[in-house]
């Protein structure tokens, strides 16, 4: 028997799972929430309904879940609030991704091509990848599934001060995917570091840097050093910055508006009912952030295996996974 196909090998423990959270305005996400204690294990019980009182879990626990919204609870029933994908649900979905992604890969290859020539020409060829993956597809293509109301609304609200958009668990893992953080310096200049988990760490001490966001201003400093020792370059040989600015209407904007509109126009045609069927979700919306993001990771996949793309830089110099984006519109 198979057992990876019949969820066997998946821990009965949610904490030990990827877990994403499509929740860019949170105070604070449920990651945390779920590796607390055995909260893992009950959101795992829990993940089809279960009676309250065949779960070990306490009165402070029960609440703790049920205030950042990954139990509902049902009289004296509860249920994990959240999807969960397992073996059976991962496999068929990133399969049935692999192959619908192959036709969209060819009309985004183009305007990669063209992203990778502008970055360049301005000396910024480390920042290909930020460009593809952090800025045309995990972040330009969710502004267009926001603008025709594909996915759920992140605003925090009185009965979800903590976190809201989309929160989900899956099985195994994706090798090498990576997501983005923001982190407003002002009104008018964020910072966009796309992480992995290999490097969120030292991405978030240099944002976290006191004196940063000054230094990305200063066009006379060269670099800046982090508060473990890093160095980070902020500029060119030609005192031009390392770091790649969008959000001003220039040609990198619209490229990444070139490699995001075939991506939102198929996740809102029919090409992509197949994939919803792998989702356990009731909220369609949910599943589109769920299915998007494995179609990022695909498809970004793709374009470096082509050669279009670069992989994502590792090692001591990670400013090719930074960019800056003008105003707070993400």
């Amino acid at each position: 028997m198979d057992h990876a196909a019949d969820g066997m090998s998946d821990p009965e423990d949610l904490a030990l799972w990827a877990l994403h959270c499509y929740c860019p305005n949170a105070e604070r996400t449920p990651h945390d929430v779920v590796a607390d204690g055995n909260n893992g294990r009950v959101l795992y019980a829990a993940r089809h309904g279960a009676p309250r009182d065949q779960l070990d879990v306490s009165d402070a626990q029960l609440s703790r879940l049920l205030e950042f919204r990954l139990l509902e609870r049902d009289g004296e029933r509860v249920r994990t609030a959240f999807p969960v994908l397992g073996s059976p649900e991962t496999a068929p979905l990133r399969a049935t991704l692999r192959r619908l992604a192959s036709p969209l890969v060819d009309a985004v290859e183009k305007p990669v091509h063209d992203i990778a020539a502008e970055l360049r020409r301005r000396g910024l060829g480390h920042s290909l990848y930020a460009m593809v993956f952090g800025y045309a597809l995990d972040l330009v293509l969710w502004r267009q599934l926001r603008a025709e109301e594909a996915v759920p609304d992140t605003a925090l609200t009185a009965e979800r001060p903590w976190w809201n958009g989309a929160f989900w668990a899956i099985h195994p893992p994706r090798a090498g995917s990576s997501g983005t953080n923001f982190y407003r310096f002002a009104d008018d200049l964020t910072l966009v570091t796309v992480w992995s988990d290999e490097t969120l760490r030292r991405l978030h001490t240099f944002a976290a840097t006191p004196g940063a966001a000054e230094a990305l201003r200063d066009h006379h400093m060269s670099s800046v050093t982090d508060s473990e020792g890093h160095g980070w370059r902020l500029r060119l040989d030609d005192g031009c910055s390392a770091i790649p600015l969008v959000g001003v209407g220039d040609v990198l904007d619209e490229l990444a508006t070139a490699v995001a509109a075939p991506v939102s126009a198929f996740l809102m045609s029919r090409a992509s009912e197949e994939a919803y069927g792998y989702v356990p979700a009731d909220d369609r919306a949910v599943a589109t952030v769920v299915i998007s993001h494995e179609l990022i990771w695909e498809i970004t996949e793709q374009l470096i295996a082509r050669g279009a793309c670069m992989p994502a830089p590792h090692g001591d110099d990670l400013t090719g996974l930074l960019f800056l984006m003008e105003g707070w519109n993400s």
